[in-house]
Formats: C-alpha cells, structure tokens, sequence
C-alpha cells in the first residue's frame, strides 16, 4: 500500500497513543478500553517496538521507515473498529515525531505514575536503565542521546537508574503536552490510580470515544477488581527483589544531581535535553 493511502486510511480512524513509564497501568487502560467501552485496544502488539528501541535510539532516521514499512500497516490490519488504541510505554522514546511528520494526527493519553511508585516497581523487576538486559531493552539510560543530564550517571545505583528513569518520562510528558497542544493535536492526562475511580474514567472515556457515552460499569468493575498485570506475571515469575532501605535519600540524590547537570547546561556545559530523540 502506498503511504499516502496507508496514512489517509489510519487517519480516517481515531487512533490512540500513550505517553508514560510503564509499570503506569497500561494493561489496566488496555482492557478498560477494550471492556468497557469496545475500542480496538491493544497492549504491545507486534511488530513490537522493543526489538527495534535500540537501534532507533542510536539511529533515529530510521523510525520513519520502520513506521512505514512494518508497524503501521499492522496497525491497519488491527484496527477494524472506527477506534484503535495501542497503549505501549515504548511509542514516546522516538516514534512520536516520525508518525506526526508522516502525517498521523492521532489522540494522546498522558498516563502518568509517581516517579517513586514507578522506580520501585521497575526496581523490584530487576528492570534497570542501560544496566539490565530487561532494562537496554525497554527503557531509556541516561547515556541514550536527548535524555535528561544528570552528574556521573555511572555511579548512580541501581534504584538511582530507575528513579532517574522516572523523571525523564516526567520530562517528556511536560514536553510532549506542550508540543501537542502547539500542534493542535488532542491529549488527556489521567494518573494511573484515577483508573480504577469510576468518575474519572468517565471524562477518558469521552475522550478516548471522540463522543459522549456511558460506558458499561459492570465491566468496569470487573476489570478494575484485579490487577491487570503484576510484578509477578510481567517478570515471568521472578520473585521480587528487596527494595534498598533508604530509597527517599537516594532519590533526593538523584534530583539534586539532575539540577547540579541542569545548572551546568544553562552556563554552558552540556547541551540540554529535547523533548525526545532528534
């Protein structure tokens, strides 16, 4: 199919995107979109972005392409409702500026998660940025290029990574609610924990719909009774690894090291940091 086509017939749809960490309730928007409301949703289909994020990352001209040729056509074979979602982490680490600059004009859900709450879980995973092989293959380090400077990043701990994995996300969702609004495109901020609160979910329902509606309850409430994707089953049954004791001082370090690089940036020091990769 000629991209022109492609891209005409995807947005002849609404589609759906995330913003956000992971381990932020995506499989929880998932199956409430899909449940509750009967919106072609999906969690990390393939193509999944993944196997691809490294080399997009070191070689970012190459998401246009890889959109091009590989995920959206399997987008368009997915979405056989007049909505369709995908609510994969992976979509704000560089493949939203490519699918705008092709011509995507979709709706953005900006699910956010407090950044301890998200250190800790990736941490009891043993998901670590740029140090794990979970972590390369999944997350952003802060050795990847555009990310958010913080001092010596070698000698930051293992939960440090995560928390500073956190607050780049944080840094995105800022930037990324800016530029949609400049380009006129639709977001919705929603925190994780509203979720599961039955007047919050109805303004994203809305939203998510492109019209008002009521959605089905009695699914919501099944859905939101369990939990739609624990440690546990996203681990492939590893057990939890033990949370350092002294988690708060250690992200209090994190951020004063993330100001002392903000400081050096601004008097002429390192770059700073774009909202993703160029």
């Amino acid at each position: 199919m000629d991209l022109p086509v492609l891209i005409a017939a995807l947005n002849a749809k609404t589609l759906l995107f995330t913003v956000t960490s992971g381990r932020s309730g995506t499989a929880l928007l998932t199956a409430l979109l899909r449940d509750c409301l009967g919106i072609v949703a999906e969690h990390e289909p393939p193509p999944r972005v993944n196997f691809v994020l490294r080399s997009l990352v070191l070689a970012p001209e190459m998401a246009a392409a890889w959109l091009a040729h590989e995920k959206l056509p399997a987008m368009l074979a997915r979405a056989t409702g007049p909505v369709y979602a995908e609510t994969s982490h992976l979509f704000c680490k560089g493949l939203i500026e490519p699918m705008l600059d092709l011509g995507l004009r979709p709706r953005f859900i900006i699910l956010t998660r407090p950044a301890p709450e998200v250190a800790r879980s990736l941490f009891q995973m043993n998901v670590i940025p740029g140090r794990t092989g979970a972590g390369r293959l999944v997350l952003l380090g802060p050795r990847d290029p555009g990310v958010l400077p913080v001092t010596e990043p070698d000698g930051l701990t293992d939960y440090q990574l995560c928390y500073w994995y956190a607050r780049e996300i944080e840094r995105r969702q800022a930037g990324y609610a800016a530029l949609f609004q400049a380009r006129g495109l639709a977001a919705f901020g929603i925190g994780m924990h509203d979720l599961t609160r039955w007047d919050r979910f109805l303004p994203l329902a809305a939203f998510a719909a492109g019209r008002p509606l009521v959605p089905d309850e009695a699914a919501f409430h099944a859905v939101t009774v369990r939990d739609q994707n624990p440690r546990v089953v996203a681990s492939g049954g590893a057990s939890d690894r033990p949370l350092p004791s002294d988690t708060e001082a250690q992200e209090a370090a994190v951020d004063a090291a993330i100001q002392e690089a903000a400081f050096s940036s601004s008097s002429g020091g390192e770059g700073a940091a774009s909202v993703s990769p160029a």
